[in-house]
């Protein structure tokens, strides 16, 4: 082989060595002219804005200087004094790493330079070698490292036998192990008790079989502490699946369950001072719905906290005022001062309880403040119900002393008038009796209603003057021949002297007892039973009548038929209003009937209001009947005195 083919053998065969490196390589001579490059540098050129061709036989030190007028922040000034050094002998390779980013990535690059001096002229080795790749990984590594060591945990990795792999710094603080003392030892050693060691295997199977496993343990320090921990282990796989170890992250639980302790403490202290007051306690958030009730709001309203939870405080408490009527929540001054944050103090308000009841209240709410800026209300609030009693009481005291005065007053003046309302025999329409009802007058001469005075005087002892004052007033009119019904209380009929009075006041007058009939109410009746009997078997010997008043309503009614010398059995007025329509007030009626007859006595309805009860009174067999229908209570004058006397 001539010398020519054996120098291009050996070029050729230069050149495939240099080509199969990847890093992009240029030989340069001793001037900085490029003498040969290699396919991954001319393909970076053509592929990184390099125009045509592959720079052989540029000079790479003017590249480096136009390189630093395009860009003054390029440091290819600084490497083209290293490669100038490098050529001079200065230093045997020169070694930087530089930026080279491209219009659409950011890219890291190492120069290493190298000189050689053989035969001939000094020549330098340029390599670029693309390392962005690397450096991302290596800063992966170094960012995770410092990530682990930053976090508030410990950070285990173990290969498939259980040794420890890796050992973050959170995993130093917490066990107590340096990282070269953890390193390659078994884990469940180092941390685990000797009393959980028996857990371990059924957690690793778990952790095999699942890829992950978390729980509560107790673990381990080097000191021989123990502490509760969160653990939470998942496996570490190859892209094709398999296993090829372990990490575990554990937490320390000691001060958490600490405070969740505290937390628990607290709470179960608040819940018994709370459950200990006197008063209803509502909390509320920010937006006025109930959180929470305390034991006497349960008790006082009928509800309970899991009933109310999440509701609106108006809508399920307070959509109601005093009088019962409907308060919109723009009205509502407890939404009101909840808009504005500011406390609400209401001495006379409602709440509604569950069976829809009102519960009178005294209240105050006041804005809460928390740590976290939520906000929110509490709401206490008393039962005032007795406080209300204790008012209406003394009110009603109040008036009752007025009343006391003036019934005393028109006692003295003669300031009484009897109105009558006629009881006619339903087969004729005849007129065969009236009721007196007693009227009270003032000093200009209006009239008072009896209910508005005569339980004040029942209250307070002055119905004795009053009914002996109706006696003498009935016995009157009978004695002129009119046939008169009379009230009596239960004051009077156990009264040992009220009898007498009467007597006297017939004898007196002359008139003829037949013609008073005493209307009794259950209710007297039941007050003192031993006097009113014996009152009524005497006055009933003197020939007078006896009504039993309210029949039907009471439950001695049919007790007394077979003691008393009943002569009429007034229905009450609730099954008389509603006969027509009600059939079971029609039985009452039809039984009440049949009853009296089967004893002689007579009937009488009350509260006939119109022709077709009367009618239909008739057809049940019904023998008297009152009501506005057939006349209502009028002065004397224009009933008794205005038509003649009657009797039955």
């Amino acid at each position: 082989m001539d010398s020519a083919h054996a120098s291009a053998t050996a070029a050729s065969l230069d050149q495939a060595t240099i080509d199969s490196l990847s890093a992009h390589v240029a030989i340069l001579d001793d001037a900085g002219t490029i003498l040969a490059v290699n396919a991954a540098w001319k393909l970076f050129g053509a592929t990184n804005g390099g125009g045509e061709g592959d720079g052989v036989g540029a000079n790479y030190f003017q590249v480096c200087d136009r390189a630093v007028d395009d860009d003054p922040r390029s440091r290819a000034s600084e490497i083209a004094d290293g490669l100038r050094d490098t050529l001079a002998g200065v230093r045997d390779e020169y070694v930087v790493e530089y930026p080279c980013d491209s219009p659409s990535e950011r890219r890291q690059f190492v120069l290493r330079a190298t000189r050689f001096a053989g035969e001939g002229s000094t020549r330098v080795v340029l390599q670029h070698q693309n390392v962005t790749v690397h450096r991302a990984a290596e800063e992966a590594v170094l960012l995770r490292g410092q990530l682990l060591d930053t976090v508030d945990a410990a950070v285990i990795a173990l290969d498939t036998d259980g040794l420890v792999t890796a050992w973050n710094r959170g995993a130093e603080l917490m066990y107590g192990y340096r990282s070269d003392e953890a390193l390659g030892r078994v884990a469940a050693r180092l941390i685990v008790p000797e009393a959980s060691l028996a857990f371990t295997p059924d957690a690793m199977s778990d952790l095999r079989a699942e890829g992950r496993w978390e729980g509560e343990l107790v673990l381990q320090r080097k000191d021989g502490t123990q502490f509760p921990a969160y653990v939470r282990n998942a496996t570490l796989e190859t892209v094709g699946g398999g296993v090829t170890g372990y990490v575990g992250v554990s937490i320390d639980m000691t001060e958490r369950l600490r405070a969740e302790r505290d937390l628990r403490s607290t709470r179960d202290y608040l819940r018994a001072v709370t459950d200990s007051m006197g008063d209803g306690l509502c909390t509320l958030d920010d937006r006025g719905r109930i959180v929470f009730l305390n034991a006497r709001a349960e008790e006082l309203l009928g509800w309970t906290t899991a009933e109310l939870a999440g509701q609106g405080l108006h809508e399920a408490l307070h959509h109601l005022g005093p009088d019962g009527s409907p308060v919109a929540a723009e009205d509502c001054p407890l939404v009101e001062a909840r808009g504005n944050r500011s406390v609400a103090r209401i001495e006379d308000d409602v709440l509604v309880r569950r069976d829809g009841t009102l519960l009178p209240v005294r209240q105050v709410q006041t804005p809460l403040e928390t740590d976290d800026s939520s906000g929110g209300f509490v709401l206490v609030f008393s039962d005032i119900t007795g406080r209300k009693r204790q008012e209406r009481d003394a009110e009603r005291r109040l008036r009752d002393l007025s009343w006391i005065e003036r019934i005393r007053q028109a006692l003295d003046e003669d300031r009484f008038v009897l109105h009558a309302q006629p009881i006619v025999e339903i087969g004729t329409g005849r007129i065969v009796q009236h009721e007196l009802l007693i009227r009270m007058l003032d000093e200009e001469g209006s009239t008072f209603a009896p209910g508005l005075f005569l339980p004040v005087a029942e209250t307070y002892g002055l119905i004795g003057e009053i009914d002996r004052w109706v006696v003498r007033q009935s016995i009157a009119l009978a004695a002129e021949g009119d046939a008169v019904e009379l009230n009596v209380s239960a004051h009077s009929l156990s009264d040992p002297t009220f009898y007498h009075y009467v007597d006297a006041e017939l004898r007196r007058s002359g008139a003829d007892p037949t013609l008073l009939v005493f209307e009794l109410t259950e209710t007297a009746l039941m007050r003192d039973e031993e006097a009113a009997l014996r009152w009524i078997a005497a006055i009933s010997k003197r020939g007078c009548g006896l009504a039993l008043d309210d029949f039907g309503t009471g439950y001695g009614g049919f007790s007394y038929l077979k003691r008393l010398p009943v002569d009429y059995l007034k229905i009450d007025i609730e099954f008389v209003r509603d006969l027509t329509s009600d059939p079971a007030s029609r039985q009452v009626v039809e039984a009440v009937v049949g009853l009296a007859r089967g004893f002689g006595i007579k009937t009488v309805a009350e509260g006939v209001e119109d022709d077709e009860t009367l009618a239909l009174l008739r057809e049940l067999g019904v023998d008297y009947a009152q009501g506005y229908g057939i006349g209502g209570p009028a002065p004397l004058s224009e009933t008794i005195k205005a038509g003649e006397p009657c009797r039955t």
